[in-house]
């Protein structure tokens, strides 16, 4: 159904105009003078270029709908980025990316959200996000992530770890552990 690209530095301005538009929407940014507000831009165009590799460009058949940026976080990752098209919005693609993000990562999610936006936060809230963290005009939410499956991974990439450091220094080791 769709189809999901890496951004690269020619969508850097594309993912600026997303994450602008986001972040000029929140009541804390737009009572900020104009020169902190030039100041997060070029921040942000900044932060784009540097991360541009973690983007996710979304394509409905040829059509862009969405990007997205998941990034490493505390215990886990951190949803720094959905965006959707505002055209292509209400026709469950950023519930689509959402539940790709949970399905592919095995660590604790979290995403900051304003709080004036309640269609993010009442689609966090349905994929088992909580609230753990408050400030005057954001949400710290988290969803634990716990799955069945992802003891089997953190066993698996434990043990793929143990093998790595064991070769690098050239000790025996015997490591035990039952996957059910």
């Amino acid at each position: 159904m769709y189809r999901e690209e890496k951004a690269e530095l020619k969508d850097v301005d594309l993912i600026l105009d997303f994450k602008l538009d986001v972040i000029f929407s929140s009541a804390e940014v737009a009572s900020m003078e104009k020169s902190e507000m030039e100041k997060l831009v070029n921040y942000t165009e900044e932060e784009i270029r540097e991360n541009i590799d973690k983007y996710k460009l979304v394509y409905d058949n040829e059509i862009l709908v969405a990007a997205y940026l998941v990034d490493d976080y505390a215990d886990g990752k951190i949803i720094d980025l959905i965006y959707v098209v505002i055209d292509k919005r209400q026709n469950g693609i950023g519930s689509y990316i959402l539940n790709n993000i949970i399905e592919e990562n095995y660590q604790s999610l979290y995403a900051w959200i304003n709080k004036e936006n309640e269609i993010i936060m009442h689609m966090l809230k349905t994929h088992n996000f909580i609230i753990e963290e408050e400030s005057d005009y954001k949400y710290l939410m988290k969803c634990s992530n716990d799955k069945i499956e992802n003891t089997d991974i953190k066993i698996k990439l434990f043990k793929n770890e143990v093998e790595k450091l064991s070769k690098k220094y050239g000790i025996d080791y015997k490591l035990e552990c039952e996957i059910k």
